[in-house]
């Protein structure tokens, strides 16, 4: 659905790329990374709010920059919640959903109601009233009530009470159900995405380290425990990072079904956050 081809953007401090992703439909990718990493610059060239130095974004088979009714059309099929004040402070819910839903071809009034109600959002009340986690429920329901075929969705996750926590991924769930959907977030709760992701996009830096289903990833990491002497003699090719604790070493490997393990290790599938706690350690 969603085709990221060699994405380079340059600062004076930070350098992005080059970054390459297909995005299928019917699945919802987590982006993780640490902060300052070039996540939420990477969903602003994805949503055309920002044109890259190099580098190609496609919608099916639609170049975002080749023209500006391609950037009109692809826009009008993406929805997005982002930290930055997107709305206007002085109008309230309701206008605001008139005024900017204009420009979207399938936004239905209607259904921008209907999910405030569900949020428990007052429509009448004026947006730069409300709390920052008020604001990100409002963007979500105005990215429902017009109908995206993929959703972009930077760290909104902290901003929300455990009740509203669980009600969004729900939505997100339900909204890639009829595999003609997707859904791109960025966060940094790793148990989350692990529960909810279908691939999961590791970026350090400015650069992609993975990019895989979230099965597969786990599938080739193990993380080994135990006492140093035994660790230290894994095959250090295959060491990502280890880390010596009060009571016994870790270490995250590379895994392969061939592998054997000193049988006084304890070996287990990694989880999400292991994956990333290490990856990064080893990238410093």
């Amino acid at each position: 659905m969603m085709k990221l081809e060699q994405i380079k953007q340059a600062y004076s401090s930070f350098q992005l790329g080059e970054i390459s992703m297909d995005i299928a439909k019917g699945y919802i990718v987590g982006m993780l990374g640490e902060n300052g990493a070039g996540k939420s610059t990477l969903l602003k060239i994805m949503l055309g709010y920002q044109k890259p130095d190099s580098g190609k974004v496609f919608l099916d088979e639609q170049e975002l920059w080749a023209s500006e009714q391609n950037q009109k059309d692809v826009k009008n099929q993406l929805g997005f919640v982002l930290n930055e004040e997107l709305f206007s402070s002085y109008n309230t819910l309701l206008d605001n959903g008139l005024r900017y839903g204009k420009y979207y071809s399938r936004y239905a009034h209607s259904k921008l109601q209907q999910y405030l109600q569900e949020f428990g959002l007052d429509g009448r009340k004026k947006y730069g009233k409300l709390s920052r986690g008020e604001k990100l429920k409002f963007q979500f329901a105005f990215a429902l009530a017009h109908d995206p075929r993929v959703l972009l969705l930077d760290e909104p996750l902290g901003s929300f009470d455990m009740a509203f926590r669980e009600k969004f991924l729900k939505h997100l769930t339900s909204f890639v159900e009829d595999g003609e959907h997707s859904v791109i977030l960025v966060s940094h709760l790793t148990q989350e995405l692990d529960q909810i992701a279908d691939y999961i996009a590791l970026i350090h830096r400015g650069r992609l380290m993975d990019f895989s289903d979230i099965e597969s990833l786990r599938e080739k990491y193990r993380l080994v425990s135990g006492e140093k002497n035994k660790i230290d003699l894994l095959q250090k090719d295959s060491v990502i990072y280890q880390e010596e604790g009060t009571y016994s070493t870790k270490a995250l490997v590379k895994h392969a079904p061939a592998n054997s393990y000193d049988k006084e290790l304890e070996v287990e599938v990694p989880t999400l956050e292991d994956i990333f706690y290490y990856r990064i350690k080893g990238e410093q």
